[in-house]
């Protein structure tokens, strides 16, 4: 089964910040976020009785709401400019033994056995290599069977952690 792909900034900056934001610690931070912010929407309004802001509460408020989401998407936009493998169109060959996958630049055969773990996400499936690195597949570039058809292999695959989506 052949993929053919590409994939904008947009839709790698969209999957990153989905990625990020969805870890357990992120999700505390935002938590703090949004207490910072009733408790200062609250102080102003007279809606809550809680003392007055100090500077620390408005700079972790600044951080949290500003500046983290501004370091994240500088991070991501710096990664995606400096990758050839990311901006070209990619000719990805799945087979039940391996994936092969070509580039402009490039071309490397990854063996289903030395895959690190495979993630369903509801729009891509992320074949990880290590804990950090992922071949990127988007749903929208199967067509036919071939969705079907890449299950199927991903269900012959021994020793590899999968984790699909219930349908």
């Amino acid at each position: 089964m052949i993929i053919t792909t590409k994939i904008s900034f947009k839709e790698y900056r969209n999957l990153l910040f989905g990625l990020t934001y969805k870890k357990p610690m992120m999700r505390v931070i935002l938590c703090v976020d949004l207490v910072m912010i009733i408790w200062m929407v609250g102080y102003y309004t007279h809606f809550l009785p809680v003392p007055r802001p100090e500077i620390y509460q408005y700079m972790t408020l600044a951080l949290i709401s500003f500046v983290q989401p501004m370091v994240i998407y500088w991070t991501i936009k710096r990664n995606y400019e400096s990758s050839n493998h990311l901006q070209e169109p990619l000719e990805i060959e799945l087979t039940k033994s391996e994936i092969q996958m070509q580039g402009g630049s490039f071309y490397t055969k990854i063996l289903w056995n030395k895959v690190f773990k495979i993630d369903e996400l509801t729009h891509w499936f992320l074949i990880y290599q290590n804990n950090l690195s992922a071949i990127i597949l988007s749903k929208k570039d199967f067509h036919g069977s071939q969705h079907d058809e890449f299950i199927e292999i991903l269900h012959s695959i021994k020793n590899v952690p999968i984790s699909l989506k219930k349908k």
